[in-house]
């Protein structure tokens, strides 16, 4: 018994330690979000996703509702507009949904696709259950979600800053 009981307890050793191999899709998502996690909790955050090929036009947010589900950008893009006023495009490594996941608050925008997008999304529940139980990968999610966020709010400073320079008036001649 005793020696079984060993050589159960070896194998799952085993089994746990042998080198995991990615994808060059999973990869792609591990160089875009998650690169500072080794291999096999890449594997285990993207077992908790859903991968999805999104045609163009296809509704990611909408205007109204909550977020139930977050999405990671791995191919194509996404037009976020406000009462049809273009608001910004998400491309690849962004999360579509961050900002409202962190706020909790309804969605005041629609994001929608503008080419054929490929995406992996979370269920928020399920996700928020794995990292509760995985601190590690909680601090990389928090951090990639810190430089999306951040990187949205550069881009639409950068856009308003465009659109302010348009709208000041002419300046006035000697």
């Amino acid at each position: 018994m005793f020696t079984g009981i060993n050589l159960l307890q070896s194998w799952r050793l085993f089994m746990e330690r042998r080198p995991v191999r990615l994808t060059p899709e999973e990869e792609e998502v591990r160089r875009l979000a998650f690169g500072d996690l080794p291999a096999r909790k890449v594997l285990q955050v993207l077992s908790l996703g859903s991968w999805t090929t999104e045609g163009l036009g296809e509704r990611l947010i909408e205007y109204g509702k909550t977020v139930e589900s977050i999405a990671l950008l791995v191919r194509g893009k996404v037009r976020v507009t406000k009462n049809g006023w273009v608001v910004g495009e998400l491309g690849p490594g962004q999360i579509v949904g961050s900002a409202l996941l962190l706020s909790g608050a309804a969605a005041e925008v629609d994001a929608v696709t503008v080419e054929p997008a490929r995406i992996l999304r979370w269920e928020v529940a399920t996700l928020e259950r794995y990292l509760e139980a995985n601190p590690d990968t909680r601090n990389v999610l928090q951090r990639h979600l810190a430089r999306d966020l951040a990187g949205k709010l550069q881009s639409l400073g950068a856009d308003l800053s465009g659109v302010q320079s348009t709208l000041a008036p002419a300046p006035s001649g000697p």
